[in-house]
């Protein structure tokens, strides 16, 4: 692990300004952390500037010092290395290489993919070994089923890195809207808008499209991921993109 217990307790989050994400910040901003605040644009979203709106909100109620906000950081270079030559094959091909697997929850394996590769370099960056992302189970999205996400902390495992999900098994938004409310914060956030991410239908997940997106994900993306993160492990991600 890149942290030591005699130094400050640091993390990044996945911020996206919803409520998920926000909950996970205050909880971690309560127990003694620092938090850095990332956003990632994949190229195919709607106004990503409005997680400055959550993140203003954070930094009026509580020490700013306890929070830095990385910025929005545009991934859809590391998404396109993804979709290409995948985009090109044809269904009958995909379904036998790697099986049942829809086009929404491939675009979103790719970029949850490109996300994290990100994310592990900018924590080798800046020398923090814990990243917490609001995953939940029940927004019924594949790569955010319990068997995928312990592939992703694999890879995390993999480069000396923790990854969290503390809101996994979070099955109600009630129960999410009342922890803000406890706080005293109003539970309304305004949050950029993806126009790929599709959930599928409750019906849906079940085992044949897990099975799917695990075997593509193993046999054709995390090998580019490896590949990738070699690739680009000392580009600087710091600072201000274009």
């Amino acid at each position: 692990m890149l942290y030591h217990m005699d130094e400050e307790k640091k993390a990044f989050i996945l911020f996206s300004g919803g409520k998920d994400s926000l909950v996970v910040t205050l909880r971690l901003i309560e127990n003694g952390y620092k938090v850095y605040l990332v956003t990632f644009e994949n190229g195919c979203g709607l106004k990503a500037e409005n997680v400055n709106h959550t993140i203003e909100r954070l930094i009026k109620k509580y020490d700013n010092k306890k929070i830095e906000n990385i910025g929005i950081k545009n991934i859809s270079g590391l998404f396109r290395e993804f979709i290409y030559p995948f985009y090109n094959y044809t269904s009958t091909y995909i379904k036998k290489e790697f099986g049942d697997i829809s086009i929404s929850q491939f675009n979103c394996l790719s970029c949850r993919l490109s996300m994290y590769i990100a994310s592990i370099i900018l924590c080798k960056q800046y020398h923090i070994g814990e990243l917490y992302d609001g995953a939940r189970k029940s927004q019924l999205f594949a790569i955010e089923q319990i068997e995928m996400l312990k592939k992703f902390q694999e890879l995390f495992q993999e480069n000396d890195i923790k990854i969290e999900y503390p809101l996994k098994d979070e099955e109600e938004d009630w129960n999410i809207k009342n922890e803000l409310l406890a706080r005293g914060i109003v539970p309304k956030t305004l949050e950029p808008q993806c126009l790929l991410g599709v959930p599928l239908k409750s019906k849906d997940i079940n085992e044949s499209i897990l099975v799917a997106t695990i075997n593509t994900y193993e046999n054709y993306l995390k090998p580019k991921a490896k590949e990738m993160i070699e690739k680009y492990r000392n580009i600087n991600l710091t600072g201000e993109w274009i």
